[in-house]
């Protein structure tokens, strides 16, 4: 079993346990050839750790935060965007062309940019609408076991409202220990 899969399955179990209403996924995983068949007339290939995220599940529903984003996208809904960054390149042009957002909140966008190469693995980005993209974690990989060390810790943790809430403190040191390279830190918009 992949790394991918294995950290979000982690993920998946400490909201089950704590945010039951966050935790259940309608959307199962999709297969290798579903991908293939969706993602055929991309002029890029998807990282392969982008493509184990959407074997485990295909995104959430909308508002309810499995990341500590607001949205997990489908992979149908990610290509939708993706050719909306093509249709409007002359609007969009801060961001490639061979980009795919998987995760927003608010007006910010996360997203990882593809090659015309199949890579393990690669950067994710984000944009604030109006801002140039940074490049704000090493890889999808480097996220998902941020956010799993994060919850294990109590960096995130639910209130006695039921929301899910963030020590900064200590989800400061978890991001620098899984993204030592990056200094831009992305504010989640959970504190």
């Amino acid at each position: 079993m992949s790394l991918v899969r294995t950290t979000s399955e982690r993920v998946e179990k400490w909201l089950k346990l704590n945010q039951p209403s966050v935790a259940s996924f309608p959307y199962p995983g999709l297969t290798s050839q579903e991908i293939q068949d969706l993602t055929k007339n991309l002029p890029f290939k998807l990282p392969k750790e982008v493509q184990e995220l959407y074997q485990w599940h295909n995104g959430t529903r909308h508002g309810h935060g499995f990341f500590p984003f607001h949205v997990f996208y489908s992979l149908e809904e990610c290509l939708g965007f993706n050719q909306s960054i093509v249709d409007y390149w002359d609007d969009a042009q801060s961001m490639s062309l061979h980009s795919l957002i998987l995760f927003s909140i608010d007006k910010s966008f996360f997203f990882t940019v593809g090659s015309c190469e199949e890579k393990e693995s690669s950067s994710i980005w984000v944009m604030h609408m109006g801002n140039e993209p940074v490049v704000c974690f090493q890889s999808l990989t480097h996220l998902l076991l941020m956010m799993a060390e994060c919850y294990k810790t109590g960096a995130y943790y639910v209130n006695d409202k039921g929301y899910l809430e963030e020590d900064t403190a200590k989800s400061t040191l978890v991001f620098k220990i899984y993204n030592p390279d990056i200094q831009n830190r992305p504010d989640l918009g959970i504190y």
